[in-house]
């Protein structure tokens, strides 16, 4: 008996640790938005986003799609929430007024002459796609002659796009460590230029000259500052997203942005840049949330949060304690266990955790008895 127990507790164990696992692949997961195109229409580029606003590319126009094989398709891969899809092309001069999609699926696009759009989730074309290969952002700011901008790198070449405010962008695969940046069709080029493969930004002079940098070298000069939350009791482990308006620059990389840390005094905190002036206080894995919360670039700031429509500011610390400072939430009809279930993953993890814990000290136990038999 003691043997099938510790089976049976072992086989636990390794479901759970299973099932943690493959949620935690899922976050990663990455599916292909496919494109049929107007002639006339040059390098085809995808903006995308999710309906709670969060994006899947830094900037506008999003990033350049790869031609597939000869079939007249273009494809990329996007994150597996993307939920809404823009096509534009010829540096964004023309593009598609936005389809929605389901998130996950694999999609096929076909733009027509008039701009309308039809999605399809079966193949439209016979031809193998691609495997998805993690990529990483170049960025180039090259002479003013440059009418047009390549990088070529493991002797491929492709097009960048952008350069409206200067920078032109290309994605790589993490296999590349060097590039070549050329202009006009290859009239002008630099030597091969060494690099990390993560996001780097490359200056280009007009003797071929460069620089490398691994920071935006145009992001804003600010002190970090902190934002400081209360929230409802029944706002569970709350997260900040923040932002610049209008220009849409995000703090943090998805929703709902990082986990706020929780002081002795009652409030939550967390360090973001000082240039962002707008601010949405989450919880419940971003399940409720603030509106919008406009406040001054570079100071630290106090948000009281009373209700998801109602937050006062400060950028002072409010006198008095923490949890008189923060308004009683108005009583829920909602049933008692629906507070416990906005705790979603967080309290599977939890659970996992201590079915774990038990299942060791429980095979430990067996085989210990066992041995002083």
């Amino acid at each position: 008996m003691k043997k099938i127990t510790a089976t049976l507790l072992a086989l636990l164990m390794i479901a759970c640790l299973g099932t943690a696992a493959a949620a935690d692949s899922g976050d990663a997961e990455m599916v292909t938005v496919l494109a049929d195109v107007p002639d006339g229409w040059e390098n085809p580029c995808v903006w995308a986003w999710a309906d709670d606003g969060t994006n899947a590319f830094a900037a506008w126009p999003g990033e350049a799609m790869e031609p597939l094989g000869d079939s007249g398709w273009y494809y990329i891969y996007v994150p597996a929430f993307v939920q809404n899809v823009i096509i534009s092309a010829n540096e964004a001069s023309v593009q598609t007024a936005g389809d929605t999609v389901e998130a996950g699926r694999e999609v096929w696009i076909s733009v027509a002459d008039d701009l309308t759009t039809t999605v399809s989730y079966d193949a439209q074309a016979d031809v193998e796609i691609p495997e998805y290969v993690e990529t990483f952002a170049v960025h180039a700011y090259v002479p003013l002659e440059w009418e047009s901008v390549s990088v070529s790198a493991d002797g491929a070449e492709k097009q960048m796009t952008g350069g409206e405010d200067g920078w032109f962008t290309a994605s790589l695969p993490v296999t590349a460590s060097s590039i070549v940046l050329s202009g006009n069709g290859g009239e002008a080029s630099t030597e091969a230029i060494s690099i990390d493969p993560q996001e780097v930004w490359v200056t280009v002079y007009n003797d071929l000259t460069y620089e490398v940098s691994y920071e935006d070298p145009d992001a804003p000069d600010a002190e970090p500052i902190t934002v400081y939350a209360q929230v409802p009791a029944d706002w569970a482990g709350p997260c900040c997203w923040a932002w610049s308006a209008p220009d849409g620059t995000n703090a943090f990389s998805a929703w709902p942005g990082e986990a706020m840390a929780e002081g002795d005094d009652g409030w939550y905190s967390i360090e973001v840049p000082g240039w962002i002036n707008s601010i949405i206080i989450n919880a419940n894995e971003g399940s409720v949330q603030t509106t919008d919360i406009s406040v001054e670039v570079g100071q630290d700031v106090w948000i009281t949060v009373a209700d998801a429509e109602n937050a006062a500011v400060s950028y002072e610390q409010p006198a008095g304690d923490a949890a008189e400072a923060t308004p009683e939430p108005e009583a829920s009809e909602a049933p008692a266990e629906t507070a416990g279930d906005s705790g979603g993953s967080s309290a599977v993890v939890w659970i996992v955790v201590i079915v774990v814990i038990v299942a060791v000290i429980a095979v430990a136990v067996v085989v210990s008895k066992k041995k002083k038999k």
